[in-house]
């Protein structure tokens, strides 16, 4: 269900990815990349993790939200 929260290991795996994505800008900056080329490697890499290991509390308080919007524009 989405209202359910990251087990403490889906956690640790989050950040522990989180880790990796920011060592590999780090050299991706070091080899001479761009701003434009770690901003869009880290926004995939980001992407990326949240279909692989989705916020599942999260993701269920952004469709409440949607769901409330969508209730407010429709009155």
């Amino acid at each position: 269900m989405l209202s359910e929260k990251l087990s403490p290991e889906e956690n640790m795996e989050r950040g522990v990815a989180l880790q990796a994505i920011a060592n590999s800008a780090k050299q991706i900056v070091e080899k001479g990349g761009s701003d434009l080329d770690v901003q869009t490697f880290v926004n995939g890499s980001k992407r990326e993790l949240a279909r692989e290991l989705g916020d599942r509390g999260r993701m269920g308080e952004a469709a409440k939200a949607a769901n409330a919007y969508k209730q407010l524009a429709n009155q």
